[in-house]
């Protein structure tokens, strides 16, 4: 599954976690697979490559404030997307999204998707 998008500012949560993550604003209304987190790939426009990222789809039931939301945690990436269009490729789905305790529980959860999606990604490079 893709879908077409365009960076948008969240609540920044995903930075104060040590995960900072480019928000996306879907075009149109495309059909959603299940909220989760997934291993997936990013085409930034003007850009020859993707870029492997781990995404997360749902509506943040930690931190519920705000709208549902699609977010690409891009491996081994710094800079500014705000404003840039892109494609989203759904490529493997790692576990649904779940409530945590708390945020310290959150993060370690996190490094652990990480881990599995650069696990995955070493099996299936882009």
């Amino acid at each position: 599954m893709t879908l077409d998008g365009r960076i948008e500012r969240g609540k920044q949560l995903g930075r104060r976690l040590g995960f900072p993550t480019a928000n996306i604003r879907p075009e149109g209304s495309p059909a959603l697979p299940e909220n989760g987190v997934y291993a997936a790939s990013l085409w930034i426009d003007g850009e020859d490559a993707p870029r492997p990222c781990m995404l997360n789809q749902g509506v943040h039931p930690t931190v519920p404030e705000g709208k549902p939301t699609i977010e690409a945690h891009l491996l081994d990436y710094s800079g500014d997307l705000y404003g840039r269009r892109v494609r989203v490729a759904y490529l493997h789905f790692l576990r649904p999204e779940r409530r945590f305790d708390d945020l310290d529980a959150l993060r370690g959860q996190l490094e652990r998707d990480l881990a599995d999606t650069r696990r995955w990604f070493a099996e299936h490079p882009l």
